[in-house]
């Protein structure tokens, strides 16, 4: 069983098939910290970039963040079905004391992200484990963080961004890199059409 399952690895990784079936999910999240979780699917960075917003305070501790992720979707058979990654940063509250035995600082950092969320119908569940690097602040350098998100989709895949719009926003985007490639072009060939080259002796400078 195990033989055929890393068989279908490959299939999984390189599946093209759409991920992410919804443009707008808000939820709850429970884990190490309590909290409410909210995406946002931003299909002008790519088709399945997902920008989450976090607020939540810690069960373990007295300390509460606020996060703010870039995730990628990668779906995994069907689009309702994905693993995700990203990165962001975080800022928050401390009553904590550090290690010098002090009243810890704001804290101020870097996140990660990995995990994978299924959608039924309107219903999106998650599972991720989070890091978080403190750059300034805190009781600690790094925070780990497992917790699983229940979210209400508001908005289903294309509800925010139609298609028609974002096949017009692209058509848009291209044009104006091919004017821009057109412009940058002609002023190089307009720079160089005084040049004398070493072997054109009969042109003058």
């Amino acid at each position: 069983m195990i033989r055929y399952l890393l068989l279908l690895v490959p299939f999984l990784l390189n599946s093209q098939l759409d991920a992410q079936s919804y443009d707008v999910g808000l939820g709850l999240r429970v884990g190490t910290d309590i909290g409410v979780t909210a995406q946002l699917r931003l299909p002008q960075i790519h088709k399945n970039f997902v920008l989450e917003g976090i607020i939540q305070s810690s069960l373990l501790k007295n300390q509460g963040n606020l996060t703010l992720l870039g995730k990628q979707h990668q779906n995994i058979l069907s689009r309702r079905v994905n693993l995700f990654y990203g990165a962001g940063v975080h800022t928050g509250w401390t009553d904590e004391l550090n290690k010098d035995g002090e009243l810890a600082k704001r804290p101020f950092g870097i996140d990660g992200i990995i995990g994978a969320e299924i959608t039924f119908a309107r219903v999106n569940v998650s599972y991720d484990f989070k890091p978080a690097i403190n750059v300034r602040g805190g009781d600690r350098i790094l925070d780990t963080q497992t917790a699983v998100s229940v979210r209400y989709v508001l908005a289903k895949r294309n509800d925010v961004w139609p298609k028609k719009k974002q096949r017009a926003n692209q058509r848009e985007r291209n044009r104006n890199r091919r004017d821009k490639d057109k412009a940058k072009r002609k002023k190089q060939r307009e720079k160089n059409k005084g040049d004398k080259r070493w072997y054109e002796v009969w042109k003058s400078n």
